[in-house]
């Protein structure tokens, strides 16, 4: 199997060093980011923070605990008893039901800050207070300083103070929208802060064992402290708190089982009275009186489900961390950017939600500003990337040279770098068609059969030769099975085999054509793994029966012509012995047969050397040169030419050689040597190995050859001015090149007039 090199130490590409660009960038904005998300979740304030809570509570409202109850001063209370102000005396009544009834205790949102014109009734109502013993009354904060002064208290008259068994705040806190969400349970002056009216009214369920909720951190502005903020945990507006006028209480009109260890908030709900509020529930039922939302606390209370805003330091670690966790999905799954963006949001609303449920709020406005902001930073820097991308892939493909003229392009317009992309890509694509077309066009009426293959061996496209040599359309088709149908030896044989298996061979097909198969793996410009396969068949039909004549004329040149000649000249050899005849006649004949004996010899050694029979097998070129040697030593010595050779160790190289037709070629070059070379003289052969080749130097003392000579010397048939006196019939050096050629070897000549010759040999040394 071929295994194709991997580039080691590759160069990143544009696409990686965008990427690499743009998680840096990423980390600069997560840095950005995750700090202005943490200073983003320390602001309550924020609008959508206060729409998310309001929308986020009324799915989980909170029931109506059975002990509270509203005792209401509503319209019908005054048609009964008259326009308000109402006497202190029936406050004082109204207790002293209350009391009978055996309450467990009674919350007054009425302010007695100012004394009665009968300071009697002052006195009537406070006796009344201290014979209940569970009256809470409130305060009032001043509304402006005095000048240099904090602000103050204002509290119920002094016999009332005295005889009520806690005075408390009902004040309550808008937020920027004007809507009332939150209350302190502890405000007042730093020296002497009060609690919340409805958490004195709750203590009376606990035996004062409760334990203040919200932060005990303090907020002083203007010497006024506040602590231990909740939020409101409003019931459903569609529930409502149990509540009778106040008019029928006082009456008797209901029954003391109804008011027993009850909780009762006494406070006004008709229209124009009282302090009224803008609370969350007031789209659907418009402002909530005070008394209610009074209600409201201590319904939170008795349940232990008061709403507190969980502290700076997780809201800011819980907010950051689903950012962080979105900021780090992205970077590595930005397919389902929008998903994940949209499930980290779900997730963050679920934790508020569920967090809220508890009895804590957390506001996820921070971490969804934080996550939308990433996902469209996100969206902007990958467009960016994109678009630099294939800006980058554009210019580099419209700067590759271009196989043909192209058509005229759209001019790209100013200003707008999306428009002018597009227009780019679709001149780049319309080019890709072109050259598609071109690549098909030019596959198509190549003269040789030729298919393309998926690298699993799907055949993806096939010219018309292959169409008609497969007699088949093939697309789709599998490459290999076609290949064995047709002929191709040994697939199958020893399990599936795979195309990078195949190799550069002949064979013949079931129709008894000769192919020659060849194949070639199609590399991505960046090279790497094989992303398909070129095949190509070629019929070498003609050529093999073209072989196979030229094989029977050479037997008909090497048996059956030269046998005549053959039998001429022992017919010769015969008559010379019996010395009868005309021996001037027998010399002439003899000397032209032997020519035509060496023509025909010259002839049939060329057309070996021009064969495809070469037998290529490991070879030392010093035995060859020697076997050469001892064939041209009787020719030597006929012309008294001493035959030398330098033969050392480095002229012992190995190489891939036909043995027969190499000593061939190189006899004939020590043939010519001693032909062209003068009595007396010598011919040297020198062997030597550099670099990968064996180079072998034959050198004559000669007449030499002319330069104008040189570049025509190997070819076939022609004779030189420098060769006449000697025969010969132009084919030896021919033969010599075509020999050297096939062994992929190097033929040179250096010769000079009257200085002699020297042939260079040149073959590649076989590697062990």
């Amino acid at each position: 199997m071929k295994h194709w090199p991997r580039k080691e130490g590759r160069e990143p590409t544009q696409a990686q060093r965008l990427f690499r660009r743009m998680v840096r960038e990423w980390l600069w904005v997560s840095l950005i980011l995750l700090p202005l998300t943490a200073l983003l979740s320390l602001n309550h304030g924020l609008t959508l923070s206060n729409l998310l809570y309001d929308n986020l509570r009324r799915l989980s409202p909170l029931p109506v605990d059975p002990r509270i109850l509203i005792v209401t001063i509503d319209d019908y209370s005054l048609q009964q008893l008259g326009q308000w102000p109402w006497s202190r005396t029936l406050h004082a009544d109204l207790l002293d039901r209350l009391s009978d009834a055996k309450a467990k205790g009674v919350l007054f949102d009425v302010i007695f800050s100012e004394p009665d014109k009968l300071p009697d009734n002052d006195l009537r109502l406070a006796h009344a207070a201290c014979r209940a013993g569970n009256v809470f009354v409130p305060l009032l904060r001043e509304g402006v300083a005095r000048y240099g002064q904090p602000l103050g208290e204002i509290e119920p008259v002094a016999p009332l103070s005295r005889c009520a068994k806690g005075i408390g705040h009902i004040n309550a806190e808008a937020d920027a929208d004007g809507i009332v969400r939150s209350v302190y349970l502890r405000e007042g002056p730093e020296r002497n802060p009060r609690s919340q009216l409805a958490w004195l009214l709750y203590e009376t369920t606990t035996d004062g064992l409760a334990t203040l909720p919200g932060s005990p951190l303090s907020l002083t502005v203007q010497g006024w402290q506040r602590t231990n903020g909740i939020r409101i945990p409003f019931i459903s507006a569609n529930a409502g708190f149990p509540s009778v006028p106040y008019v029928s209480v006082l009456r008797g009109e209901v029954p003391p089982e109804l008011l027993r260890d009850r909780l009762i908030l006494i406070g006004s709900t008709a229209p124009g009275l009282g302090d009224r509020y803008v609370t969350p529930q007031s789209a659907s039922i418009g402002t909530t009186p005070g008394i209610e939302i009074q209600a409201n606390i201590l319904n939170g209370l008795l349940q232990q489900r008061s709403i507190v805003v969980l502290a700076d330091g997780w809201a800011v670690g819980l907010s950051t961390a689903i950012v962080a966790l979105l900021l780090a999905l992205l970077l590595f799954r930005p397919r389902r950017a929008l998903w994940l963006t949209l499930v980290c949001m779900v997730m963050a609303l679920l934790a508020s939600a569920l967090l809220l449920r508890a009895g804590w709020w957390w506001s996820p406005t921070a971490s969804l500003l934080g996550m939308l902001l990433g996902y469209l930073i996100w969206n902007w820097r990958r467009l960016s990337a994109v678009l630099a991308y294939f800006g980058w892939e554009l210019a580099r493909l419209d700067s590759e040279p271009k196989v043909f003229p192209e058509r005229r392009r759209t001019s790209s317009p100013a200003g707008d770098v999306l428009q002018g992309q597009i227009v780019a890509l679709e001149q780049a694509m319309s080019r890709t068609r072109d050259t598609r077309r071109f690549i098909a066009d030019g596959l198509e009426y190549l003269p040789v059969a030729t298919l393309i293959s998926d690298p699993g061996g799907r055949i993806l496209l096939a010219n018309r030769n292959a169409r008609g040599l497969f007699a088949s359309d093939l697309v789709g088709e599998d490459l290999l099975q076609r290949l064995s149908e047709i002929g191709y030896p040994g697939l199958f044989e020893q399990g599936s085999p795979a195309l990078s298996t195949l190799e550069t061979s002949e064979f013949r097909d079931t129709q008894g054509r000769s192919l020659r198969l060849d194949l070639a793996p199609l590399l991505p410009a960046e090279g790497g793994t094989a992303i398909g396969w070129l095949l190509s068949l070629t019929d070498l039909s003609l050529e093999r029966d073209a072989e196979e004549q030229r094989a029977v004329l050479l037997r008909f040149l090497s048996h059956d012509l030269r046998a005549p000649h053959s039998a001429i000249l022992a017919l010769l050899d015969v008559q010379h012995y019996q010395g009868t005849g005309d021996t001037q006649l027998l010399n002439q004949i003899e000397l032209q047969v032997r020519k035509a004996l060496g023509l025909t010899e010259a002839f049939v050694q060329l057309a070996k050397a021009e064969s495809e029979a070469y037998q290529f097998e490991p070879s030392m070129f010093a035995m060859l040169v020697l076997d050469a040697f001892d064939q041209a030593m009787s020719i030597a010595q006929l012309k008294q030419i001493e035959l030398l050779h330098d033969l050392d160790e480095e002229a012992e190289g190995m190489v891939l050689a036909d043995q027969s037709l190499l000593t061939r070629a190189l006899f004939n070059l020590l043939e010519n040597a001693i032909k062209y070379s003068p009595a007396g003289s010598h011919v040297s052969v020198r062997v030597s190995c550099a670099q990968g080749w064996l180079t072998c130097e034959i050198t004559d003392q000669g007449k030499g050859i002319a330069a104008e000579e040189l570049p025509e010397l190997f070819s076939q048939y022609r004779r030189f001015a420098s060769s006449q006196g000697s025969e010969g019939l132009g084919l030896g050096l021919s033969m010599v090149k075509a020999v050297v050629d096939r062994h992929g070897g190097r033929i040179f000549c250096e010769s000079a007039i009257g200085q002699g010759t020297t042939f260079s040999v040149q073959l590649p040394l076989l590697e062990e």
